[in-house]
């Protein structure tokens, strides 16, 4: 079922085309959640999404859950959503790298530059920033901290709930928090960001639609990717919230002017003596 829908996706209406992408983005949720909460995390009406499991060769709602339970089921892979048993190197290199480079044009095409440019203005008033994200996006927070550290501006990154909820308890006017979470869902982050916004801190979020997070965050930039971290490891929205934590370092020393451009270029020139 999953199959068929990717290779039908393109033939499908607009309304229907996004059902199709967040079932293939959340088949777990699928099985788990009831019509009206599906049709409520798409932004679609009920009639919508039993219209679209019948496009897709289901006799209704019920009869696609069991279909879509069925495919996670049977499957032999844990690794990439795309790989099968007896693909070969040729295979993977173009299911994998195809995937992540549709995911970035994806994402590239959906971003909304007037959330990025908010999110710098409130970068470029802060005196400190705390990165918070925790699993595979922990990772992410501190690559992000080796960058945005060069600017000038005090910058930590917190990757633990314990230490992630005290940062935000002492947080206040003058912190801007960017919380990274691919479902948004991440209680620890969540409560962490809420938090901090009691204190006064500015939060952006770099997140999935209609999630938690989305919700907590003062400027959420949305990054909407088909990839289902419960089966395995993230790999093409890791690197969708890689790069657009790019452009948030890259925005944000352009709006820093000569400043930045000069710790940029002080920092640099510290490593000279070990090359």
């Amino acid at each position: 079922m999953l199959d068929r829908i990717e290779h039908n996706r393109q033939s499908l209406s607009a309304a229907e085309r996004r059902v199709a992408d967040w079932v293939l983005a959340n088949p777990h949720r699928v099985v788990a959640l009831p019509l009206v909460k599906i049709a409520a995390a798409v932004g679609v009406s009920e009639p919508t999404v039993v219209r679209f499991c019948r496009t897709v060769g289901s006799k209704g709602f019920s009869d696609f859950k069991v279909r879509v339970a069925q495919d996670l089921a049977g499957s032999n892979t844990v690794v990439h959503a795309d790989v099968r048993p007896g693909d070969d190197a040729n295979d993977i290199l173009a299911k994998v790298m195809g995937g992540s480079i549709r995911e970035l044009s994806s994402v590239q095409r959906s971003l909304d530059a007037g959330r990025i440019e908010e999110a710098v203005a409130t970068l470029t008033e802060a005196r400190r920033i705390d990165f918070f994200g925790v699993g595979a996006s922990g990772i992410v927070v501190q690559d992000a901290l080796n960058k945005f550290f060069r600017l000038g501006t005090p910058c930590t990154a917190f990757c633990d709930a314990p230490t992630m909820l005290q940062a935000a308890a002492i947080a206040d006017a003058t912190h801007a928090v960017i919380a990274v979470s691919k479902t948004g869902d991440s209680l620890p982050v969540v409560e962490a960001c809420l938090r901090a916004t009691r204190n006064g801190a500015k939060v952006i979020a770099v997140t999935s639609p209609l999630s938690a997070l989305a919700a907590a965050a003062g400027t959420a930039i949305l990054v909407d990717v088909r990839e289902d971290t419960n089966v395995y490891t993230p790999m093409s929205s890791r690197l969708a919230q890689l790069a657009v934590l790019d452009v948030l370092q890259v925005a944000y020393a352009m709006a820093l002017g000569t400043r930045g451009m000069e710790k940029l270029r002080r920092a640099k020139a510290a490593l000279h003596r070990l090359s």
